[in-house]
């Protein structure tokens, strides 16, 4: 492999760490086992579209083409503002 593909592949790996960490310190014992989930799944998919915008891992800069058009899904958006409008999670400040 190559050195850029290791370096994705440990950041993905850090990603995972840090959301179920983070899930299992936010979780209280009134949450569902699907609250536990949507927001650990939340955590991780907002991550790796942080990655995509550059702000997790300076090393790698990441874009997500469209092979049909060979256009950036990342034109003109923040990926990880706008995934938030989509996904499922429970507002822990509730």
């Amino acid at each position: 492999m190559k050195e850029v593909q290791i370096e994705f592949f440990k950041t993905l790996s850090s990603i995972q760490d840090n959301s179920v960490y983070q899930a299992i310190n936010e979780y209280d014992k009134t949450d569902s086992l699907e609250d536990l989930l949507y927001n650990a799944t939340y955590e991780v998919i907002t991550s790796i579209c942080e990655l995509l915008d550059g702000y997790t891992n300076n090393r790698l800069q990441l874009d997500l083409v469209d092979r049909k058009s060979n256009s950036s899904l990342k034109a003109g958006i923040q990926m990880h503002d706008v995934c938030a409008n989509y996904l499922k999670w429970k507002n822990m400040t509730e």
